[in-house]
């Protein structure tokens, strides 16, 4: 007996209107090592779009932690910095400023003084932010670029502090900041080159005494996860890459093994400085702070038996971005909070590109549906039609480019955006299969496709086929279509859909769009409408 699948498509409500007129912001994180700006588009959606970065290791700690005052030579470094920042912000007619000083300024007695020349020779307004709330927004930011499906250790280690905070998707329920940064640690505990025993003992003392109370938060919410996130641990995870990991992956997309991770600390422990300053995974204003840092972490790995470690490319800026967004746009439309990054990630590049959101649903819930009412044929699962359905909602956005040529342009737009929670794989197959979504068939001749490993190559053809009906059937992109029936016969796929209004030119479009269909999987496809008063599932063929 043939397979009968029914399905009754909803509106797109948990799409917000298109975010038209973004806020230009520059975010200005002024930590103890380095000082990082991003200047972003803010959208009244809640997504963001990165224009411009810069990055400067100031170092305005530097010297000055025992002291409790920023030395003057750090302070003219930092002035200077900020200056460039000015300018850069000017250069892309920034709106609004947000700029947040951590550890070394608001600890330095002389912290006040350095805002205040700030304020009067840039103009640009530097609000101090206590550690509790550095925590929360480095949590904030984090969230926004790693999955978190259960509570992770959030460590982010800062030239003066390092906060940690364990928190899933939803929440954070603990979040601390410690002054136990990099810096701060070397410039107290750190005198001899290599570094003799007695200073590594009496450094892991100290982090087991400070963290006692993450400990006791840890082992309750049974934590076996670090998430990282800014320079040291950066500059950490590129070291285990160049030992042991993947070179042909970005670090965001590894998951370290914790027992591997030790390993890199003990060699680090071994390393003289000038054998530290000839390793390219560490900065070389990071050369001296970096063993510590690893101590740091190594503690945490032995004594919390962590397993395994990730790391994030947002941090507490990005964090500030959402705050932003949050507090500072009236005109904000929230959307339904995504708790998975990659979706949110989908949406986010949606938004960017002014999609047309509610056609991008309509298709996306056709494709799944006839993805599902075919598992018959093709096998796949979860991951599959998580790919299609990503795919789907992406495969117009390369109207923002132009009209003419747009499948190729949304192809080239997925592959070159910012995705976080995504494998390089994984794009290019999202990526080809929007590619595919109207002209030609997939072919060895076309290089994205080529570059695919057999095994993708065939998954992309039959997502490809799913998705290319599913467009036909909105080709007038008025969501004629309510209700969809599917029934798999011997060499046949039948379609039968419900419609509001006069659904002809999408059914002539999904009977334009079954070739791919037909020859991936050797049946023909038969389309038809009925009117909602008469809409009732075909009889079972016999």
């Amino acid at each position: 007996m043939p397979d009968v699948h029914a399905s009754y498509l909803l509106p797109a409500a948990d799409v917000a209107p298109e975010a038209i007129h973004p806020v230009r912001a520059c975010i200005i994180d002024l930590g103890t090592n380095s000082f990082h700006t991003i200047i972003v588009d803010a959208y009244p959606n809640g997504t963001f779009t990165v224009v411009d970065r810069l990055k400067e290791m100031v170092q305005l700690g530097e010297g000055g932690f025992a002291a409790g005052r920023l030395t003057e030579a750090a302070m003219a470094r930092g002035l200077e910095a900020l200056h460039r920042v000015r300018l850069l912000a000017e250069g892309h007619r920034v709106e609004a400023y947000l700029a947040y000083a951590t550890s070394a300024i608001r600890e330095a007695e002389n912290g006040g003084d350095f805002i205040r020349a700030v304020q009067q020779a840039t103009g640009i307004h530097i609000q101090p932010i206590d550690g509790r709330t550095e925590a929360h927004l480095i949590y904030l930011g984090v969230r926004r670029a790693v999955d978190l499906p259960r509570p992770a250790l959030l460590v982010d280690i800062g030239g003066g502090s390092t906060e940690c905070i364990i928190g899933d998707a939803h929440r954070d329920v603990y979040a601390v900041s410690y002054k136990i940064g990099a810096a701060r640690m070397t410039e107290r505990f750190v005198t001899t080159d290599p570094v003799e025993r007695r200073e590594f003992k009496a450094l892991r003392a100290h982090y087991r005494a400070v963290l006692a109370p993450v400990y006791e938060q840890a082992r309750a919410h049974g934590i076996r996860e670090i998430v990282g996130s800014s320079g040291t641990m950066e500059n950490l995870a590129r070291v285990y890459v160049e030992w042991f990991g993947d070179t042909s992956r970005a670090i965001e997309q590894q998951v370290f093994e914790g027992r591997r991770f030790r390993e890199v600390t003990k060699r680090l422990m071994r390393s003289t400085r000038a054998e530290r300053e000839a390793m390219e995974s560490i900065d070389a204003k990071r050369v001296d702070q970096i063993v510590a840092g690893a101590i740091l972490v190594d503690v945490l790995i032995k004594d919390l038996e962590i397993e395994q470690i990730r790391l994030s490319p947002y941090a507490l800026r990005e964090g500030m971005v959402v705050q932003f967004i949050e507090e500072n746009t009236k005109r904000l439309q929230r959307i339904a909070p995504f708790h998975s990054v990659r979706r949110r990630s989908v949406y986010d590049l949606g938004f960017r590109f002014r999609w047309d959101a509610a056609h991008a649903r309509q298709v996306t819930a056709l494709a799944l549906q006839l993805f599902d009412a075919c598992r018959p044929l093709h096998h796949l699962g979860p991951t599959e039609r998580e790919w299609l359905e990503y795919a789907a909602l992406l495969h117009d956005i390369g109207y923002h480019v132009s009209h003419r040529k747009h499948h190729k342009h949304s192809r080239y737009l997925i592959e070159h955006a910012e995705l976080p929670g995504f494998q390089p794989e994984e794009i290019a197959i999202i990526a080809n299969v929007a590619r595919y979504h109207r002209r030609a068939f997939p072919k060895k001749k076309h290089r994205a496709f080529r570059a695919l490993s057999r095994e993708h190559r065939r998954i992309v053809r039959q997502l490809a086929s799913f998705l290319r009906l599913a467009e036909g059937l909105d080709r007038s992109h008025l969501q004629h279509v309510t209700g969809l029936f599917t029934q798999l016969g011997e060499g046949t796929l039948r379609l039968i859909v419900e419609a509001r209004g006069e659904p002809h030119l999408d059914v002539w479009g999904a009977d334009r769009s079954r070739a791919l269909f037909e020859q991936t999987f050797g049946l023909t496809v038969q389309v038809e409408a009925r009117a909602p008063a008469a809409f009732e599932p075909p009889p079972p063929a016999t």
